[in-house]
C-alpha cells in the first residue's frame, strides 16, 4: 500500500508539474512562428517569381523580335551580325531568369535572403539592359536629339 501512496504522490507531482508548465504554450508559439515564417517565405517567392516572370516575357518578345528581324532577306551583312548579336544578348538575358526562377523555387528559408538578394541584382541588371537598348536604338534614329534620355 505504501507503494501506491508514494506512486500517487510522484503521479500527483508530475501532473501538478505539468499543468503549470509553459511547455505547451510554447510549443504554440514556436508552432505559430514557423508558420508565419513559411507564410512570408512562400510570399516572398511569389512576389520575385512574378517580377521574375515579367521580365521574362518581355526578354521572350524581345527574342521573337529578333529572330522576326532576322528573317528580312534585304538584311546587310553588318545589320544581320547586329540583330544576331542582339538576339544572342537577350538569350544571355532570359538564361539569368531563367536560372534566378529555378534558385527562387528551390530555396529553403535558410538561402532566401541570399537567393533574393542575387534576384533582386539580376532583375535591376536586366532593367538597366532594357534601358541601354533603348538608348542605343536613340543613337541609331537620333530619337533623341536633345539627349535626354527619352
Amino acid at each position: 500500500m505504501r507503494t501506491y501512496l508514494i506512486n500517487a504522490a510522484i503521479l500527483a507531482a508530475f501532473l501538478s508539474f505539468s499543468a503549470c508548465s509553459e511547455a505547451p504554450n510554447n510549443a504554440d508559439q514556436m508552432e505559430k512562428k514557423v508558420d508565419k515564417a513559411m507564410d512570408d517565405l512562400r510570399a516572398g517567392k511569389e512576389e520575385v517569381s512574378t517580377e521574375l516572370r515579367d521580365l521574362r516575357e518581355k526578354l521572350v518578345v524581345e527574342h521573337a523580335r529578333a529572330e522576326e528581324r532576322l528573317k528580312d532577306p534585304e538584311l546587310t551583312a553588318e545589320q544581320r551580325a547586329e540583330w544576331e548579336a542582339y538576339k544572342a544578348d537577350v538569350q544571355t538575358q532570359l538564361d539569368r531568369v531563367d536560372g534566378n526562377l529555378n534558385d527562387v523555387g528551390a530555396a529553403t528559408s535558410e538561402m532566401w535572403e541570399d537567393v533574393k538578394a542575387g534576384t533582386r541584382r539580376t532583375a535591376d541588371d536586366i532593367g538597366d539592359w532594357f534601358e541601354r537598348q533603348a538608348e542605343k536604338i536613340d543613337r541609331k534614329t537620333e530619337a533623341d536629339k536633345d539627349m535626354d534620355g527619352h
